[in-house]
């Protein structure tokens, strides 16, 4: 007996139900999309688990339940045909949410004037990201547009991918009305196309020839492409790579899925930040929570919360995310599929060649193009300075393959390796700014990362920041002190350029820590006070920082080393200058200055004396302060008594900032004016935003006051440009709002923001530890 098709099967069984597409999907878990397919016989043999759950859901008897799953086994016997030869476009979404711009980029690209070249727009984006249903729904909104609509799915992502040849007698097939197969010439294909409104829908491309093969000559048709891949072998195409959902689209989404009585407003907004905002993900999600009416968000949540089940719990029906990642995983070669499951081990969002080479123990040239094949899959995403930006679910996914095939013991060894390749390189990049040794080691030619200037090295601390701090983090929770002082003391000038990290008081809790259990009062000494300094900068506790400055006194006097004990009385003095105590900062600031000229440290001596200069302006001594400044100038700029490397220049200017800002307190703006552009034009080539910042805030104070209004509003609306992103989110504020008072008139600012006592803190030799 001939088994009854599975798609007009189910149909019946639906409609006698009294079931809407919808509705069984809810019922069932499985999605409207699927079971559409499934009705108009483009889907002949779904999985055995997904008819079980649609027969579930029918409610159907035995006899019934039988007779739907044999239909099912019989069209997973089947060889598969072709899709139908009119190539129809498939239900659309109706819950679509979102995508307004790339909908709107796609949908004018598509329309051209008769004559002109035929637009091609490809749609890109990682496994579940909606690229199929963004496509389906432009066709939609362009149906009054065209004449015709084709659509066929190339199998980009199956081993049976649609050959050229077969995509144009497919589409020849549609274009002529018959059953019959068409031609495979694509010139025959572009005749049928020549003149007529006709939109080409090539779903899931698999490379550039089979797109090629379709394409044709002139509008008024139009060719409309998705990918995982990037199919960068295009010519003159319009590319529309899809990202995330925005947040506020993952919960509308959500709301117009999940029953009302089943979630909050609050617990959808968890739940996409758990789906990572991915559409299919917050789909799957939704369709669980919708099928169970019993569940809550907070239950689905809690399965969702636990990253190693992530992924197995975003499935429902025939809908997986892993499946649908696995696809783009199993079309990688193994040293691509090695390098991606090891990407889960680089800390942070984004990653670096530098760090992705010493993760698949491979050359950079090989690296990069491993890497580009990830990128072609939209298995990783490029990001900004050469990195690769790695989502959520794909970082649990490529965690999981990591588990999967590679051991505990081999696991580790590539985390150690990795780690020690960011201290070590860490260490390199801190050192160029160091004055004794600047860029000694730094433009190393074997290394995987060419760090040739201060300008790289700069560059690679920032960005690499997540990972090298987590890899510090981990040196010093095992117990490598000496690894953990030699990062911190390599990275003490750095300090004073990002001063805004937020993480320094970390970086030398754990180096003064780590001095402390090496035994050495000089390193104890040394690394208190850099202790001191961050935390009264990161966190302004003026108390832990007086008791780290005066631990590191206690140490220096064990030591005896007249260096060590001058830099000790230096940091009392700071932290007496940030607790307000302008009489003990003074004091000493001298004691300091002493020691240091008896040791010959010209690195010293200018940041005594500058620290005393705040001092005396707090007491009122204004004039007094301002000479001592002109004095550090003209210490660190005469070439007998200048620190080595750039310390002279950095000291000279916060010296110069200093005056500005005193000489504002005089209501001096002439010199204002004229001391805070030298330093703004100094501070800019030293890479100092913040401390530019400062020098256009102190010269729109001057200028108001002057009645310069314009230029008073430019230099501040200059402050807020260089204050953005550098993490001095105070300083952002006090701008911001002084600009608001410039513009009713009014004057504003900060007025005593002692950005220059921050600047001359601490400079001494570079010490190693003792053995």
């Amino acid at each position: 007996m001939d088994t009854e098709a599975l798609g007009p099967t189910v149909r019946r069984f639906r409609l006698a139900a009294d079931l809407t597409l919808e509705r069984l999907s809810e019922l069932s878990g499985v999605s409207d999309r699927t079971l559409s397919d499934i009705e108009r016989g483009a889907a002949l043999g779904p999985q055995h688990r997904t008819m079980l759950a649609v027969v579930d859901a029918l409610g159907l008897d035995e006899e019934d339940r039988a007779l739907v799953l044999r239909a099912a086994r019989e069209g997973r016997r089947r060889s598969r045909p072709g899709p139908g030869w009119r190539l129809p476009l498939p239900r659309g979404a109706a819950d679509f949410t979102g995508r307004e711009h790339e909908l709107d980029r796609v949908t004018r690209a598509l329309r051209a004037a008769p004559g002109s070249p035929a637009p091609v727009v490809v749609v890109t984006g990682p496994p579940g990201y909606g690229k199929t249903s963004l496509a389906v729904r432009a066709a939609q909104r362009l149906q009054g547009e065209f004449d015709d609509q084709l659509f066929l799915e190339l199998a980009g992502t199956s081993p049976d991918a649609v050959s050229p040849g077969s995509v144009v007698a497919r589409l020849v097939q549609a274009l002529v009305g018959t059953g019959t197969r068409g031609s495979s010439d694509p010139a025959r294909l572009r005749a049928l196309l020549d003149g007529r409104r006709v939109l080409v829908v090539l779903d899931d491309a698999h490379d550039e020839a089979q797109v090629r093969a379709a394409l044709p000559s002139a509008a008024p048709a139009a060719v409309l492409v998705t990918s995982r891949r990037h199919l960068e072998g295009l010519e003159d195409v319009v590319r529309v790579d899809l990202e995330r959902l925005r947040p506020d689209d993952s919960r509308a989404l959500l709301a117009r899925l999940v029953p009302q009585q089943q979630a909050s407003a609050d617990d959808l907004a968890r739940l996409a930040a758990l789906c990572d905002d991915v559409p299919l993900a917050l789909r799957i999600a939704a369709n669980r929570l919708a099928s169970r009416a019993t569940w809550t968000v907070d239950a689905l949540a809690a399965r969702l919360a636990v990253a190693d089940r992530r992924l197995d719990a975003l499935s429902a029906g025939d809908l997986s995310v892993r499946a649908a990642i696995d696809l783009s995983f199993d079309q990688l070669g193994p040293a691509a599929q090695r390098l991606f499951r090891r990407l889960a081990l680089a800390d942070g969002r984004d990653v670096g060649t530098g760090l992705a080479a010493t993760l698949a123990q491979q050359p950079v040239w090989t690296t990069e193009e491993l890497l580009d094949e990830l990128v072609s899959l939209s298995l990783v995403r490029p990001a900004e300075h050469d990195r690769y930006a790695l989502h959520d679910l794909l970082r649990l996914y490529a965690h999981r393959a990591l588990e999967d095939a590679e051991p505990a013991e081999a696991r580790a060894a590539v985390r150690r390796r990795a780690d020690a390749w960011l201290l070590r390189t860490t260490v390199r990049a801190g050192r160029w700014f160091e004055p004794d040794v600047l860029g000694e080691g730094s433009a190393d030619p074997a290394d995987v990362v060419g760090l040739a200037s201060s300008d790289d090295a700069r560059a690679w601390l920032v960005d690499e920041a997540t990972a090298w701090f987590a890899a510090f983090q981990r040196a010093a929770r095992g117990g490598d002190h000496a690894a953990v002082v030699e990062v911190a003391e390599a990275l003490h000038w750095f300090s004073d350029l990002w001063p805004y990290w937020g993480h320094w008081h970390e970086v030398y809790g754990a180096s003064a820590a780590a001095a402390g259990a090496l035994g050495d009062d000089a390193l104890l000494a040394t690394h208190q006070g850099y202790l001191a300094w961050a935390v009264v900068h990161c966190q302004g506790d003026v108390v832990a920082g007086m008791a780290a400055a005066r631990s590191a006194r206690e140490a220096a006097e064990r030591d005896g080393d007249p260096g060590l004990r001058a830099w000790a009385a230096y940091y009392v003095g700071w932290c007496a200058s940030a607790a307000g105590d302008r009489e003990l900062c003074v004091a000493a600031s001298e004691e300091a200055a002493d020691l240091f000229r008896r040791a010959g440290d010209r690195e010293g001596l200018p940041q005594a004396l500058f620290q005393r200069s705040q001092g005396l302006a707090g007491l009122g001594r204004e004039e007094e302060a301002i000479a001592n400044l002109r004095d550090v100038v003209a210490l660190v700029r005469d070439p007998r008594t200048a620190p080595r490397g750039q310390v002279a220049e950095f000291t000279a200017l916060h010296a110069l900032g200093a005056i500005a800002r005193i000489s504002l307190d005089r209501q001096d703006w002439a010199t204002t004016r004229r001391v805070a552009a030298e330093a703004i034009t100094g501070f800019l080539a030293q890479g100092a935003r913040p401390s530019a910042a400062h020098m256009h805030v102190y010269r729109a104070r001057a200028r108001r006051a002057e009645a310069d209004h314009a230029g008073a509003r430019a230099d501040l609306a200059r402050a807020v440009e260089l204050f953005e992103g550098s993490g001095d989110a105070e300083g952002l504020a006090a701008a911001r709002a002084a600009g608001a008072l410039v513009r009713t008139g009014d004057d504003g600012g900060p007025r005593r923001r002692d950005d220059g006592g921050r600047a001359g803190r601490r400079v001494r030799r570079r010490r190693r530890p003792r053995p």
